[in-house]
């Protein structure tokens, strides 16, 4: 005894169904207005995150082009003909750098071990050896800076980066 795999009304019965309605489709909107208050909030709290990183992307300018200025430098440094030149450069690098982050007043007369102490007071790791350096490099004659060994001037180059990068400046 064999059973049909299609009972005789099944055609029929097929032809009878009608194909269910969609549901309308949901809204992205909030229903209530508590959670049209959060996410406003959250826009206007992205808003005043970029606004502020982007002011302290304004802010730090002037460190990125010293140190694409001190790049520069330090490229010439490694030809000898131009490393006399390129070490008298990274001083005056570093006072413009300052006189950018600091009032002209407190930067603009500062020399010798009073420029010293104001780039040890606003970042403290420009040692003596540095310090040395970088006033060979300022008044020396340029016999005088010929003798300077490529690895003290790498040396020069590296604390005037580090202070470029991480100085601080109380206005």
């Amino acid at each position: 005894m064999t059973t049909p795999l299609m009972p005789a009304d099944t055609p029929a019965a097929l032809q009878a169904l009608r194909e269910l309605p969609l549901p309308e489709p949901v809204s992205y909107m909030p229903r209530t207005i508590g959670w049209l208050f959060v996410l406003v909030s959250l826009a206007a709290l992205a808003a005043l995150a970029g606004w502020f990183a982007w002011r302290r992307h304004e802010r730090s300018r002037y460190r990125r082009e010293a140190l694409a200025e001190l790049a520069r430098i330090e490229a010439k440094l490694a030809d000898e003909a131009s490393r006399a030149a390129a070490l008298a450069e990274i001083a005056p690098l570093i006072k413009r750098t300052a006189l950018a982050a600091a009032p002209r007043g407190q930067v603009a007369a500062l020399t010798g071990a009073t420029w010293l102490a104001f780039l040890r007071a606003t970042h403290g790791h420009f040692d003596d050896a540095s310090g040395a350096l970088l006033f060979t490099a300022t008044y020396a004659p340029q016999a005088r800076l010929a003798a300077i060994t490529r690895q003290d001037a790498d040396r020069l180059v590296l604390a005037a980066r580090d202070w470029i990068e991480h100085h601080h400046v109380e206005v």
